[in-house]
């Protein structure tokens, strides 16, 4: 379906759901026109393609949620929601640098928002901003202790800034959430490699390769 038609139907649902509305409207006041009953004022709009485009946005259907959270966005710059959403969906349609604009914004005008630190965090790690991804990535593991891959994407980002032992600290917790994960075992190797210990690097790389082959 492409996201013209997409709208199309999308109209058809939100007239539809509010059908209910329109004949309570029609029954009550007969001479306002039938015209003006079809008409869905802009708050209800905006709602309704509101939620539809952040469903779409969860739902990895990012260029549905860029073409319904854009307008959504102009009409209403505050909501931190949909500057997330829209955010994320121009990262994966490509949009990289508007993207990135628009997690900013989000994070400097809450320096709390902890879900907006973890995905600008995530995003600096992709476009291989590591300087700037640690102390987001660290805000992230502080509050969500148990999500593995933000240990590990800050072990990444610390060991392309060179700091190797706290890298291999963040890959050896994250092991200790999913001790079999063979890219973690590579990635420990690889830093104590660069440290020099390759004695060490050796054994997690032997460990990783048995998981592969058995």
């Amino acid at each position: 379906m492409s996201i013209e038609t997409d709208n199309i139907v999308s109209n058809v649902e939100m007239y539809a759901q509010h059908s209910s509305i329109l004949v309570k409207r029609l029954t009550s006041n007969l001479v306002s026109g039938f015209q003006s009953l079809l008409t869905i004022d802009a708050e209800t709009r905006d709602k309704f393609f509101r939620t539809k485009g952040i469903n779409y946005a969860k739902a990895g259907k990012h260029d549905r949620a860029v073409s319904m959270l854009e307008s959504i966005f102009e009409n209403n710059p505050e909501d931190s929601e949909v500057m997330l959403h829209l955010a994320m969906s121009y990262i994966k349609t490509g949009a990289k640098d508007e993207g990135l604009e628009l997690l900013e914004r989000a994070y400097s005008a809450d320096k709390d928002d902890v879900k907006v630190a973890t995905v600008l965090g995530l995003s600096y790690v992709q476009m291989e901003d590591f300087k700037k991804a640690v102390p987001l990535l660290k805000k992230a593991v502080k509050a969500n202790p148990d999500k593995f891959h933000l240990r590990y994407r800050l072990g990444i980002a610390l060991d392309n800034l060179g700091d190797h032992d706290k890298a291999i600290e963040c890959f050896l917790e994250a092991l200790e959430l999913r001790p079999d994960d063979v890219k973690v075992l590579r990635s420990v190797g690889f830093s104590f490699e660069q440290k020099g210990d390759s004695e060490t690097a050796l054994a997690y790389f032997k460990r990783a390769n048995e998981l592969v082959d058995g």
